[in-house]
């Protein structure tokens, strides 16, 4: 789309799987831009593919200095008693700024905008969660030829005006603002989209017929049964798009070829079917170009999630490596502790039977110093037992009575001790 004026500012405001987000205040903004997006294409939603899923509406995605359509699609939720909240585009501060949708347990503000197929600008009437299962609503679902039993039928009558405008606020955009309730909706916690809608996104930003500068606001593939899946059986064409731009101008040109010639005068009948000939040549080489064309973006879609998956299966392979490392590194720590172990009371062991050598070692030795010391000591009691009788013995002894010596002799001695 010609004429395109925007400003190349990201601003990345919120990127958590959990987030709590107000829609007037906290907000994700991809690209800010002065050209509001093209109106909605008017399309039929595709069976659904299975039970379980939730209808995602398609919306207008910006990147690259266009915008291009993200189809409706057929999602599953991240678990049970969500619903999705669509994302929409609103005027703010002289720009429009995308909020990105979200799961949550109830369904938020999402601008007013009448997306079809239950969301009518306010909530969701497309089923309702019970039990952990979803009832789906038979007048505005389409089941297709799939038998469901979890369905009821009630009747939805339309509040909001039918214009197909993609955009709140601004000039020729949705007026409606939030109400209490989805001011305090925006205040709790919401899930980020799924893996398989981030996917499905990519997918549409790589499909250059996808955007409007290409389609003219037609896209190719306004909805598909399954995310990501552009060109199986369950794709839906917008009205008007059966064919691609390309297609639409080749008609015009022939066209006017045909015209040309038919006004010419004196133009034979030959000429003309020459050049409706050649028209049909090219045009069928024009096709074959296409065709080529659509083989290529499948063959390189294809080869982008084989290389995701390897991607993935390498990085699982190596978690798994590291994980066996760290438990092998953790099994040698432990026989090596155990090993340590072991030595230590084996050194314990070694130890103790030493000491006991010691001690018997000892024992042997001083054994005979011993018996010596007893002996000595009983000859040493012996002995002095030996002494202690001796008085005793001369104790025991009679008296013998000494012979009385004359008085002189008596003197006589002690005279003579004197003069010793």
């Amino acid at each position: 789309m010609s004429g395109f004026r925007f400003h190349i500012v990201r601003v990345l405001l919120a990127a958590c799987v959990m987030f709590s987000a107000s829609a007037w205040a906290q907000t994700y903004v991809n690209l800010s831009i002065t050209t509001p997006p093209p109106p909605l294409p008017v399309y039929v939603q595709p069976p659904i593919p299975d039970n379980g899923y939730i209808w995602q509406p398609g919306y207008w995605e910006y990147d690259d200095g266009d915008y291009y359509w993200v189809p409706g699609t057929w999602v599953r939720p991240p678990s049970a008693g969500l619903f999705w909240t669509p994302g929409y585009w609103g005027w703010r501060n002289g720009i429009y700024v995308f909020y990105p949708g979200y799961w949550g347990p109830q369904v938020g503000f999402y601008g007013g905008i009448n997306y079809g197929y239950g969301y009518t600008g306010s909530g969701y009437h497309g089923g309702y969660w019970k039990r952990n299962v979803f009832y789906y609503n038979r007048s505005i679902n389409n089941f297709g030829h799939r038998h469901l039993t979890n369905v009821y039928n009630k009747t939805v009558i339309n509040k909001v005006t039918v214009n197909h405008v993609s955009y709140n606020g601004g000039r020729g955009g949705v007026g409606m603002r939030p109400s209490e309730r989805e001011r305090n909706y925006a205040r709790q916690k919401h899930i980020a989209p799924t893996q398989a809608q981030v996917q499905h996104a990519r997918a549409a930003v790589g499909n250059h017929e996808q955007r409007a500068s290409f389609n003219q606001g037609r896209p190719p593939v306004a909805a598909t049964d399954r995310p990501g899946d552009f060109s199986g059986r369950g794709t839906v064409n917008s009205r008007g798009a059966e064919g691609s731009t390309h297609d639409r101008s080749r008609d015009n040109d022939r066209r006017d070829d045909r015209r040309s010639l038919n006004d010419r005068p004196g133009t034979s009948q030959s000429l003309s079917s020459t050049g409706t000939q050649n028209n049909f040549a090219r045009d069928n080489v024009q096709q074959q170009q296409r065709e080529q064309q659509r083989r290529q973006q499948r063959e390189q879609q294809m080869q982008r999630d084989q290389q995701t998956r390897s991607e993935q299966q390498q990085h699982e392979q190596m978690q798994r490596q590291q994980q066996v490392q760290q438990r092998e590194q953790v099994d040698r720590q432990e026989r090596a502790q155990q090993i340590q172990r072991e030595q230590q009371m084996r050194q314990q062991r070694d130890q103790n039977v030493q000491r006991e050598r010691q001690v018997r070692q000892q024992e042997q030795i001083r054994g005979p110093q011993q018996m010596q010391q007893r002996e000595q000591h009983q000859v040493r009691q012996a002995q002095q037992q030996q002494r202690m009788e001796q008085p005793r013995q001369q104790h025991a002894q009679p008296n013998v009575p000494q012979r009385s010596q004359p008085p002189g002799q008596q003197g006589g001695q002690r005279d003579g001790r004197g003069r010793d």
